[in-house]
């Protein structure tokens, strides 16, 4: 589905907030949207890399896929996140697959439009290379979560990174997809999440509610990590 992008919801992206008017106007101009559903493919790993994506609404989970159809989550992106800016700068193909976790709406901007606005403006440049470092960073926790975590505390660890405290002081961490996801995400089983789960129910840490997880013991789980 194609429609109109305003050049002010482009300002708002990270790697476009140093352009001048003209340059998010001419954006604007050869942006379209473009809607996918859950489960849909936008690219796999290999293509050509013709669009730059910005998450409008929504979900979506980058992976890399072995040879044996085998998958890991590398990182999920939602609204405001860039998707294909490492393809943009190198003009080498896709590195890795990107498929919708729920329904979501994407801008797509043309990657050489979108390539000599950032070449126009070195603050604009610098601002890409900052999200990219920013991105190799966040992979480099996670391999050494890998590395150096087991399952169970690769849980908990996740759990409070995505925790938050409600109104009647209640601390939930919201998973924001299945099981499924989660342990493709940390690189395991379904079942095994299920099981490093169960542990921290068992210990009186967490209590399960849906796809959301209440952290009983908040405090607990930060030391089991540490531990």
């Amino acid at each position: 589905m194609r429609g109109r992008v305003a050049a002010s919801e482009l300002a708002r992206v990270r790697i476009f907030t140093a352009l001048d008017d003209g340059a998010l106007q001419r954006l604007a101009a050869a942006a379209f949207t473009r809607r996918m559903a859950a489960n849909q493919i936008l690219f796999v790993s290999g293509e050509p890399s013709e669009h730059l994506y910005v998450v409008r609404s929504g979900l979506l989970r980058v992976l890399t896929t072995s040879s044996h159809g085998e998958q890991l989550v590398l990182s999920t992106v939602g609204p405001g996140d860039v998707i294909g800016e490492l393809s943009l700068l190198d003009r080498h193909p896709r590195s890795a697959d990107v498929v919708a976790a729920e329904l979501s709406e994407l801008i797509a901007v043309p990657a050489d439009v979108a390539r000599s606005a950032l070449e126009s403006d070195p603050r604009a440049a610098l601002a890409t290379a900052c999200e990219l470092a920013a991105q190799v960073r966040r992979l480099t926790g996670t391999m050494g979560d890998l590395v150096f975590l087991d399952l169970p505390r690769r849980v908990a660890k996740l759990l409070l990174s995505r925790s938050a405290t409600r109104s009647d002081g209640t601390t939930v961490s919201d998973l924001g997809a299945s099981q499924s996801i989660v342990a493709a995400q940390l690189g395991v089983s379904r079942q095994s999440v299920n099981k490093a789960l169960s542990g921290l129910v068992r210990r009186d840490w967490i209590e399960l509610d849906g796809r959301s997880v209440v952290l009983r013991d908040p405090a607990a789980l930060q030391r089991y990590v540490e531990s």
